[in-house]
């Protein structure tokens, strides 16, 4: 992994923490003379976290494509005829692996991996006041997490779901857990197991809990969601686990986000368009979200661009199949609309999505995990073990009555019971980038829509629904092996 890792030694634009942009800089190696100066002290390793928690916010990672990416190429969202050529060949399924978009993620998750690595190694070793210890700690628990989420979302998008072969040996991503400061260091690694991925993701992630206390994070508010705190960190525990089917682990990691009431469902009244709703960054049922500012937002580069109509190029549509989910009394089929694509030539009728719709200041937050889905992952874990249907279907209900007070009571049990929690994620994530993810790893198959009525059945043995490997990293990494559907002869 030449290429990506030319990047491993990054040096820290060292200012005083009241700047509220601070990211790493690219520097050779060659070049690099002081690197131990990145993190020295508490302020410096703020200003580290800071800014890789600003590689989040990117438009190749958060800020647009990890959502775009599990939407469009699922049975959600497509693209419109009129369109700006944008992931395109993710909504015909025919990615190539000179793919510019797979490259810019792939890079963006390794620059991310390479922060939080320094972070932990220089975090680990520094000698502060003894005041000043909670908060460090606290600190290197935010960078194991987004060190644990960066290896998890690669895994989600290079490499086939944990449950693709028995004990999860197939061909991963490569896990970094170190990243050094000189040219000798520079490393093309090979590709670990998918079960190697996932134990380092559960390590960091249980490493961080540890660091980061229950009662109020150190530093920060509890009202700022966009730091990632102990429940944060179990909250994606829990997700990891339910992607792995380890039940029990999941259950009980929901649960603990569940009864540590730190978190509170939004109303039914408020959840699209009440004062509070879901479009407010730091609401009520937001665990970690990717937030934004004046200074720091994509403009038309932000998600809201994608998806709204008039906002910029408004590219991607929602699916008559998705629509047709929601009852009329359920609100969340407010974050849709059936009207026409903006423009000459664009789809009359089609539905277009509103969930997001700051424009002004394009001051609006991606969630990354909210309350309603530890919910759902107990739901989902209660009723895939022996006698927990009853529990498992109150979970459900605690979600889909929020969204549609009319819903009679869950009374399924089995695989109906499990097939309507699978439909509850759908309609309560959708456009937040979770659809491919829970169809694969649930052997779906599925019906990709396109414009005008094309579609492609996409069977639960494809090898398309991950990304290729960047062609560059192929080409500068003996080591590295290709994903299959993107090989050539």
């Amino acid at each position: 992994m030449k290429k990506s890792y030319k990047i491993l030694a990054v040096l820290l634009m060292v200012l005083s923490f009241s700047a509220c942009k601070k990211e790493f800089l690219e520097v050779d190696p060659q070049q690099q003379t002081a690197v131990d100066m990145v993190v020295i002290d508490l302020p410096s390793t703020k200003a580290a976290v800071m800014g890789t928690y600003a590689l989040l916010q990117s438009a190749a990672y958060y800020g647009r494509s990890m959502v775009i990416y599990p939407e469009v190429m699922s049975d959600n969202l497509y693209i419109s005829r009129r369109n700006s050529n944008r992931y395109t060949a993710y909504d015909q399924y025919n990615a190539a692996a000179n793919d510019s978009r797979s490259a810019e993620t792939w890079n963006i998750l390794y620059r991310t991996i390479v922060n939080a690595n320094i972070i932990i190694s220089k975090g680990e070793l520094l000698n502060v006041p003894e005041t000043q210890k909670a908060e460090v700690n606290h600190l290197i628990g935010e960078a194991y997490t987004l060190r644990a989420l960066a290896h998890f979302d690669l895994l989600r998008l290079y490499a086939l779901p944990y449950n693709a072969t028995a004990a999860a040996g197939h061909i991963g991503i490569p896990v970094v857990n170190k990243s050094g400061t000189s040219k000798e260091d520079v490393i093309s690694p090979s590709r670990n197991t998918v079960k190697e991925g996932y134990t380092q993701v559960v390590n960091d992630l249980v490493k961080a809990a540890t660091l980061m206390p229950a009662a109020a994070p150190v530093g920060f508010a509890a009202s700022n969601k966009g730091h990632i705190t102990h429940y944060a960190a179990k909250a994606l525990l829990a997700r990891v686990y339910l992607y792995m089917e380890d039940w029990a682990n999941a259950e009980t990691l929901a649960t603990e986000v569940i009864t540590g009431n730190k978190y509170t469902l939004l109303s039914n009244a408020n959840y699209v368009s009440g004062a509070t709703n879901f479009r407010n960054q730091n609401n009520s049922e937001t665990i970690f979200e990717i937030v934004y500012n004046t200074t720091s937002n994509l403009g038309t580069d932000a998600l809201v661009a994608f998806l709204l109509q008039g906002a910029s190029y408004g590219d991607g549509l929602a699916t008559d199949d998705l629509y047709n989910k929601y009852t009329a009394t359920d609100v969340r089929r407010g974050f849709m609309a059936k009207s026409k694509r903006s423009g000459s030539g664009g789809e009359d009728p089609a539905v277009i999505i509103n969930k997001y719709n700051n424009t002004t200041t394009y001051e609006e937050g991606v969630k990354v995990i909210r309350l309603s889905e530890a919910y759902l992952i107990r739901a989902e874990a209660r009723a895939r073990q022996t006698g927990k249907d009853a529990l498992a279907a109150a979970d459900l209900d605690a979600v889909a009555k929020r969204a549609d007070t009319a819903k009679p009571t869950t009374t399924e049990t089995g695989t109906a019971l499990q097939a309507l929690i699978l439909l509850e994620n759908r309609k309560e994530f959708a456009f937040e980038g979770h659809r491919l993810f829970d169809l694969t790893r649930n052997k779906q198959n599925f019906t990709k829509y396109r414009a005008d009525g094309a579609t492609i059945a996409v069977p639960n043995t494809s090898l398309r629904t991950i990304l290729p490997i960047p062609l560059a990293e192929m080409n500068s990494n003996p080591n590295m092996e290709q994903n299959e559907a993107y090989k050539t002869n």
